[in-house]
């Protein structure tokens, strides 16, 4: 099959994915119709054209089919008795536990929802349970480089997400058929791992998370651990696993067929059924999620071609395989895990065609497979995690091996024969494995990296592909200016005098970046979960490396939760903090009380710790609040001080409090942002910092009324995602992140 046909397809379904809005499909049919002129003369390019229409059609329709199977948005947050049938291992982080569950409606419409029980109760691999549910959309933040809960849903295909409800009744202990045995399998496998001493838990968890892809295992502690090595895609039953496995299993047969004294004919066939089948094995005790689907399908595609032709059949494999995921599945393409695993085959296979036939030993093969690997993974790993671990070549060369060849399979074997003994040994194993692996995260820097334009980023795989040329050496300081440009970008700051304030989507939490000519500032960091997958990713992506000030209004886990993370990864240069007494734990920055009414200058630009004078009776009352004054507009936030602290402010400084932008105080309750404080600050925009369906409903409907009612502009991060207002000292202008949406999604929402 000539590459063409696939490659069309595969740019068509992309492309269904870049559209701002679904396209009537007779439009498709007038694109259709302009190739068939030029059928009879340009054959190849007709075709092509017909397919990339055929692609775009084809994810257009399967997209609004996996739209219209979601919660509707109309019916946010209501409350539904449901039959619910536990479809994946239930995992307890402390504060709930979650899993992926079926849900049906008393009319017999069903939902695949992620589930959370904030009772922490027990959830029996397969078990069936009538309850009500409290329902919402899979909405959640919406940041320049972070997590995008939208994407997330799509690809793994959860049209909802849940809280499960007071009360349930069990309905069945279990339900008969291959999805329930087998997620009853891994549900005994994951009971054999729990029974270990605590001392090899972690380990044991490691183990789970090679062997029946339960990731969720491992603490988020370890996912720090793994972040600055480059090494989270070995702690997840992925591609190169399930390929390594495969591998193992195709060698094991071959080395049987040559001590078998009658070894049947065309050995070839018989290693790749032991390969397909290993993969196959180790992907049902993933529980066939669809990342692994994907890997399995892929590594199936590539290896059968390669076995029939070498590298030139590889490539068609390769991009067969592409082809078939996204006919199957369109919304692959939203998944970061599809690019990276395609990515790294692609190099493999681009570094193997370019060789030369120099007959050199199998560790140089393998350095260039490595070298190949890493070069390639620079511009998309940089885009889509706004980081570069630079430990991560030697980090992974020594780690996939180890991984590979030793831990999954030992993982596996223990996993299939759960003999105490073996699993103890397997757990100790990964104990220290990951002891190791803390002691060298403590030397491994990150290397931020800011949002790239779509050209640059181009060219930067453009670069990465003429650099693994043959014969490219002419062209290597060309494209090593490309990934130095790539590598070294930075977004242009504000000028001397002016102030950029955004105030980032974290949810049920707030933070704000302020950004001077040369220096940044954060104010609250969100939860821990938040800081994590928006605050210092958006961060990253403004081109932040280091922060001159961490500001911590007060200790409330929704505004200091991400404190370490962002202390560790951005190295303030001082932290102020609005509770001394819970900040010993930062390193050894030294935090500073501010409410101490400090003024400094950065770039002329002159910011305000104000002072609220009395005894604070909670947290919310000592939250500091700074105000940032540039030429002659301001900036002013507040973090969750309430009507009694307002009116402090408003003794104290009275009609000086006036800023043309306020960050409303506690997300926008009733029990902050009076009319007073309101008419003080007189700002041409409010903005609440609130989470998409927040229970308590912020902001509220009184605090809306009261904003509306001053003529204010209030903008809210809950419904339109990150907000970016910027001063040129004499105006300030507000603008969403995004703001228009592709067709797929549904936030940023219409007011």
């Amino acid at each position: 099959m000539p590459i063409y046909l696939p490659s069309a397809f595969c740019a068509g379904v992309l492309l269904s994915f870049a559209l701002p809005g679904a396209p009537p499909f007779w439009l498709f049919a007038v694109w259709a119709a302009c190739a068939v002129p030029i059928l009879r003369r340009f054959p190849r390019t007709a075709v092509f054209v017909l397919l990339t229409c055929a692609g775009t059609a084809y994810g257009v329709w399967r997209t609004e089919q996996a739209l219209a199977a979601r919660w509707p948005l109309e019916r946010q947050g209501e409350t539904v008795e449901m039959t619910v049938r536990a479809a994946g291992l239930a995992q307890d982080d402390g504060r709930r536990v979650r899993l992926e569950a079926e849900a049906e409606t008393a009319g017999g419409r069903r939902y695949r929802v992620q589930l959370s029980d904030y009772r922490r109760r027990e959830w029996p691999a397969g078990s069936v349970w009538r309850l009500k549910l409290k329902m919402r959309p899979p909405i959640g933040e919406e940041n320049i480089g972070g997590f995008s809960r939208e994407a997330w849903a799509l690809a793994n295909g959860i049209d909802a997400l849940a809280t499960a409800g007071a009360e349930r009744q069990l309905l069945a202990d279990r339900e008969n058929g291959f999805s329930d045995g087998l997620l009853r399998l891994r549900g005994h496998i994951r009971s054999s791992w729990q029974r270990l001493p605590p001392e090899v838990a972690d380990g044991a968890a490691l183990m789970r998370a090679l062997s029946i892809g339960e990731q969720d295992a491992l603490s988020g502690g370890w996912w720090q651990v793994f972040r600055p090595l480059g090494l989270n895609h070995l702690i997840s039953v992925s591609g190169l696993h399930v390929g390594m496995v495969a591998l193992l299993a195709a060698w094991l047969m071959k080395r049987l067929l040559l001590v078998l004294p009658a070894a049947p004919g065309r050995p070839r066939v018989w290693m790749l059924a032991a390969g397909a089948a290993a993969a196959l094995v180790y992907s049902g005790l993933a529980g066939f999620a669809v990342p692994t689907l994907r890997s399995m399908l892929m590594i199936a595609s590539v290896a059968a071609a390669w076995s029939l032709g070498g590298t030139a059949s590889a490539w068609r494999g390769w991009w067969a395989a592409l082809a078939l995921i996204l006919l199957l599945d369109p919304s692959a393409a939203l998944a970061a895990g599809s690019w990276l695993s395609f990515g790294l085959v692609a190099a493999l296979l681009w570094a193997d065609s370019c060789r030369t036939g120099d007959g050199k030993a199998w560790w140089v093969s393998a350095l260039r497979g490595q070298w190949a690997a890493t070069l390639a993974s620079l511009p998309a790993v940089g885009f889509l995690f706004s980081a570069l671990p630079p430990a991560s070549p030697l980090a992974n060369a020594a780690a996939i091996p180890w991984f590979s060849w030793l831990l999954v399979p030992l993982a596996l074997t223990a996993s299939l024969f759960p003999f105490y003994p073996l699993q103890y040994a397997a757990a100790w194993l990964g104990q220290h494995t990951l002891h190791v692996l803390a002691a060298m995260a403590e030397f491994a820097p990150e290397w931020g990296l800011a949002a790239a334009p779509w050209p640059l980023l181009l060219s930067a795989l453009a670069a990465v592909a003429v650099w693994l040329l043959p014969r490219g050496a002419a062209l290597r300081p060309w494209a090593a200016v490309v990934l130095a440009g790539f590598l070294l970008y930075r977004p242009a700051p504000p000028t001397e005098g002016r102030l950029k304030m955004v105030v980032l989507d974290v949810g049920q939490g707030l933070a704000v970046y302020f950004q001077t000519a040369s220096h940044h500032l954060l104010f609250d960091t969100g939860t821990a979960g938040a800081a994590q997958m928006q605050t210092l990713p958006a961060l990253r992506a403004h081109g932040v490396r280091h922060l001159d000030a961490l500001l911590l209004s007060h200790h409330d886990t929704d505004h200091d939760g991400g404190a370490p993370l962002i202390a560790r990864a951005l190295k303030p240069r001082e932290i102020l903090v609005g509770q001394p007494e819970f900040y010993g734990g930062l390193g050894m920055i030294q935090v500073q009380n501010c409410h101490t009414g400090r003024q400094w200058e950065w770039d002329g630009v002159h910011f305000e710790l104000l002072a609220v004078e009395g005894e604070a009776t909670d947290d919310n009352a000592r939250s500091c609040v700074l105000r940032a004054v540039a030429g002659g507009t301001a900036f002013i936030v507040t973090g969750d001080l309430d009507i009694k602290g307002e009116r402090k402010l408003l003794e104290r400084y009275g009609q000086s409090l006036y800023s043309q932008a306020l960050v409303l105080g506690h997300h926008g309750s009733s029990g902050s942002s009076s009319g007073a404080f309101l008419n003080a600050v007189s700002p041409d925009f409010a903005i609440a910092s609130s989470g998409f369906g927040n229970s308590y409903r912020h902001p509220t409907a009184e605090v809306q009324n009261r904003v509306r009612a001053h003529g204010i502009r209030l903008l809210r991060t809950d419904r339109q995602g990150a907000w970016l207002l910027e001063s040129d000292g004499q105006t300030v202008t507000a603008r969403q992140w995004r703001p228009k949406r592709f067709y797929w999604q549904w936030k940023p929402l219409d007011d």
